[in-house]
């Protein structure tokens, strides 16, 4: 049995193979792909190799080597390489190609020779007899190479492939140079690296880990699939690895980097917390633990989520069912990652029958409209990064296994409780105001997704848009026609050429043939050339204005609030008190939202009447702004609310009742001191309000 602390060794490249026999080396299927290239890392290799055989080098060190020393049986070995796998490649790689050149020369008892002390286990079984037994991407190309079918080889595109066309001409030019191939294997056992074998006993994964943090970073998804397989038998690592790791690699990708993204988003489902990119690999050992799975329920568990992302983001429309296409399709035009934990765990409820197909897809529509009309008001992304764990942790807490009301809470969380903070969704006021004078030609992608959609609405006949873009009627850049057809100065015109009325959708050889043309030829091309409905209101104008942007403006956001509503809300869906102030004279009824402290003051309500308003002056400024806007007013001699008005907390696990109290009361008061339930008990006394507020 192999024992602790095996001391390291100093051997030559070939005396080590020499020395190994019945060993066979295996490359992990946990281990990175070979990924030396032949203009790189394998010339660096040759060229050590050619400096030592020209003598500038007695010798070369090529570096460390750990592998896993596991006893099979009486006479074999086998040793699972943990690093040191991209060097081992290339070595045994370079062996073959003295194999083929050695055939070249017709040295076939040189090639017995080659093959009996360095490539093979003469003695062994058939499954140990080669000495690499590599469990890489390029594992079919290597077998072809050993087995000398090169012909054979269909992925040309291989690094092991191509690295070993490359190591045989290297060595060609160099026996052209007067060497011999026997110089060549001399040459190469003076290549020596330090062999350090581990047994069962000591700890692989924090070998690994700790080479990782000194050597070439392994991403999250890297570190990952080792932990997950390395301390496996490596029967079971190669099971594990076809049926499960590469379904994960067929739904998300062999890319180690998209691959993180997605286990970023995976744990984000299952901590409902997204993590830094540092802490994926660290927190998915935890959840591991924690989770007391087998393996196996861990991966059958991963590959769920990974089909479900797949369907998200890469599933062909087609497979998936008719009630999610368009939604779909429209989510990953957006091209956000941030909904991923949410909408992958939607995905699973329905996927088990816990939700239907028409509730997921008004699900991912009410995700679109947030993000769409997110985009077009160019609200700050980071302020969501972070939010959708959040958002999924509240609406499972809410639902409680019961999603009759998913669509309504969901509304509830993304919507209602971020209405004041920078995570809100811009109402239809606020839509008008932001996207009004903005240019929103920097917003283009989004607004390409707009257009499309209000172009194919209600229509029956809708026109292919592969061919155009979103271009500008009045000209990006101003020509002196231009400005003296508009009487306009060039401040007033750059302020108007990137506004939403001058933007349409255009073919790219219209655009091109429109130039900077004067307007009566614009028109004329797109009344020739195009049919589309959002076209229909710029070619009746015989003139294109300032006075006609702004016309258009107008009615292309109110399009867009129609193709993206804002959600309404169910008030039935929200905890609210009842709550009243009785005080001075005056009656005032609310609504105290337990959900997100706002407070709704209810149409009857009294202000008190205060005389010295100049000690409150922003209490008096508030009262004033009210008034001007209908929602107050004396009646009777009696200061009242005549339409609701609803207050909201500046700040999470806050309220919005002192400043209520303040308002009705016209002074800085405290909400709690004030606000009482219709039993009239002070809501301050009731624990489980008072508990759910800082």
């Amino acid at each position: 049995m192999a024992t602790n602390h095996q001391p390291p060794i100093r051997t030559g490249l070939l005396d080590f193979f020499r020395n190994s026999s019945g060993c066979q080396f295996v490359i992990p299927v946990y281990q990175r792909n070979y990924t030396w290239t032949a203009g790189k890392e394998v010339k660096q290799y040759l060229e050590d190799l050619r400096n030592v055989l020209d003598g500038e080098y007695d010798n070369h060190f090529l570096g460390i080597m750990i592998y896993l020393d596991t006893p099979i049986d009486f006479s074999a070995r086998e040793f699972s390489v943990i690093d040191g796998q991209q060097r081992l490649t290339t070595t045994f790689l370079t062996l073959y190609a003295i194999k083929e050149l050695l055939h070249q020369q017709g040295e076939e008892g040189q090639i017995s020779s080659l093959e009996g002390q360095f490539l093979t286990n003469p003695y062994s079984t058939a499954k140990m007899k080669y000495k690499l037994k590599p469990m890489v991407s390029d594992d079919e190309v290597y077998r072809l190479i050993v087995e000398n079918k090169i012909d054979e080889i269909d992925n040309k595109n291989s690094n092991v492939y191509k690295n070993y066309i490359y190591i045989i001409d290297y060595l060609k030019n160099i026996i052209d140079r007067g060497k011999t191939i026997n110089d060549i294997l001399m040459a190469m056992n003076k290549l020596y690296v330090v062999c350090v074998p581990i047994s069962e006993e000591d700890n692989a994964q924090k070998i690994f880990e700790s080479i990782n943090a000194t050597g070439v970073k392994l991403t999250a998804s890297d570190l990952i699939r080792n932990f997950i397989l390395m301390d496996l038998p490596s029967d079971i690592q190669e099971d594990y690895y076809a049926n499960y790791w590469r379904k994960i690699e067929e739904y998300i990708s062999n890319d180690s980097k998209k691959l993180e993204l997605f286990f970023r988003m995976f744990l984000a489902v299952k901590n409902l917390s997204l993590p830094s990119k540092n802490e994926i690999y660290r927190l998915f050992v935890k959840w591991f633990k924690d989770s007391n799975k087998t393996t196996k329920e861990v991966l059958e568990e991963i590959v769920t989520y990974a089909d479900a992302y797949y369907t998200i983001y890469k599933k062909d429309l087609k497979k998936v069912d008719s009630n999610l296409r368009d939604a779909l399709k429209e989510y990953r035009r957006i091209l956000s990652d941030m909904p991923a934990p949410a909408l992958m765990e939607f995905y699973l409820l329905c996927k088990n029958g816990k939700i239907s197909e028409p509730v997921l897809r008004d699900t991912i529509n009410i995700i679109n409209t947030y993000l769409i009309r997110r985009s077009l008001c160019n609200l700050d992304t980071s302020s969501i990064t972070r939010m959708f764990p959040t958002l999924l942790k509240d609406v499972l807490e809410e639902c409680n296994g019961n999603y009759i009301n998913i669509i309504e809470i969901l509304k509830k969380y993304l919507i209602a409780k971020n209405v004041v903070n920078a995570m809100y969704m811009p109402d239809d006021v606020q839509m008008k105001e932001l996207m009004y004078n903005a240019n929103m030609y920097n917003l283009r992608s989004t607004l390409r997704i707009v257009f499309d959609k209000i172009e194919h609405k209600d229509n029956p006949a809708p026109v292919d848009l592969n061919s155009v873009n979103v271009e500008h009627l009045m000209p990006q850049t101003p020509t002196k026609e231009w400005l003296e057809t508009l009487e306009i100065d060039l401040d007033t015109y750059q302020k108007n050429v990137h506004r939403l009325g001058n933007l349409t959708l255009a073919a790219k050889i219209d655009n091109s043939a429109m130039g900077n043309k004067v307007w009566e030829y614009k028109n004329k091309l797109l009344k020739e050339t195009n049919h589309l409905n959002i076209n229909k209101e710029v070619l009746d104008a015989e003139k294109w204005t300032i006075s006609e942007i702004e016309k258009r403006t107008d009615n292309l956001i109110e399009q867009i609030i129609k193709v993206y509503p804002y959600p309404k809300i169910n008030n039935d869906i929200l905890i609210k008190e009842e709550i009243y102030i009785r005080v001075n004279g005056i009656v005032a009824k609310a609504f105290f939202s337990l959900d997100d402290g706002s407070v709704e003051i209810d149409t009857g309500s009294q202000l008190y009447k205060f005389e010295n308003v100049e000690n409150y002056p922003d209490i008096e400024d508030i009262r004033q702004e009210l008034f001007d806007d209908g929602i107050i007013a004396e009646i009777d001699g009696v200061l009242q609310f005549v339409k609701p008005y609803i207050i909201y907390s500046r700040m999470s696990n806050y309220t919005a009742l002192s400043m209520a109290a303040s308002i009705i009361l016209h002074s800085s008061r405290s909400g709690w001191a004030y606000w009482e339930n219709a039993e009239g008990k002070l809501i301050r006394d009731i624990p489980e309000i008072r508990n759910k507020f800082s």
